[in-house]
């Protein structure tokens, strides 16, 4: 169930690192050990863990230090910590917390029980940094384009077609026209998440600035949103991905 779930016990009792590592290995996690804190920091610099289960007493470093490294090191401030020890006190849970420990795990535990809390905090932090992602995507969508002379951002909502003539790309708004210093292939790709779909070798169309679509002699031809309504042609090699994305 949890197959790619990477796991980093810190720990320097063997026999609670064995029985963690068997738990959480027959439920499909990969698991890594570090018998110290320095341990710990060594291995989380070197490979993808997406939850470390934390002791607090150990030689050399202990879990607070340890957890003072993960928490400042911008690569790792983010990732899950749960704080496994014996300590029961009340003023420890609480400091655990402010240091920014996700979950608090006392001794003796079960383990199928942290088994799901790790797989909670794994997926719940891949699900934020999907959104974050994708929220990253959106936040940037504009296009480098060139008139007369300068170079200005063009938001990709505002352009109603791209065209390719004499060897030369252009980009398309209601009212103006500017170049772009890619080729209509490379702009395919790039805009393939978008609403922009291929309906000709020589033209790219934003389906949400579609004005009209004729049927001239069998054929389909689209009319552009732009000021002078452009009328594109849609290559018969491009009807039936055209009738699809329009659904006609």
């Amino acid at each position: 169930m949890a197959d790619d779930i990477a796991v980093l016990v810190v720990d320097d009792d063997e026999s609670i690192v064995e029985m963690i590592r068997m738990g959480l290995e027959a439920d499909g996690m990969r698991v890594f050990s570090a018998a110290d804190g320095a341990e710990g920091i060594e291995v989380l610099g070197r490979e993808h863990i997406d939850v470390v289960v934390l002791d607090l007493m150990m030689p050399r470093v202990d879990g607070w230090m340890a957890l003072m490294e993960i928490r400042n090191n911008p690569m790792t401030a983010d990732t899950p910590v749960i704080m496994l020890t014996a300590k029961t006190q009340d003023l420890a849970k609480i400091l655990a917390f402010k240091q920014g420990v996700q979950q608090y795990v006392t001794k003796p535990f079960n383990i199928l029980e942290l088994s799901a809390r790790i797989e909670s905090l794994a997926v719940g932090r891949r699900r934020m940094m999907g959104e974050t992602m994708r929220a990253g995507e959106s936040d940037f969508r504009k296009l480098a384009v060139r008139k007369g002379g300068r170079t200005v951002l063009l938001a990709i909502d505002d352009i109603v077609f791209l065209s390719a003539r004499n060897k030369s790309t252009y980009a398309h708004t209601y009212e103006n026209q500017y170049l772009v210093d890619l080729t209509l292939g490379e702009l395919e790709e790039k805009l393939g998440k978008e609403s922009f779909i291929r309906v000709h070798r020589s033209y790219m169309i934003n389906m949400n600035r579609i004005k009209e679509i004729q049927r001239l002699d069998g054929a389909f031809v689209v009319v552009a949103g732009d000021r002078d309504e452009t009328h594109i042609p849609v290559a018969r090699r491009q009807v039936r991905g055209f009738r699809e994305a329009v659904g006609i």
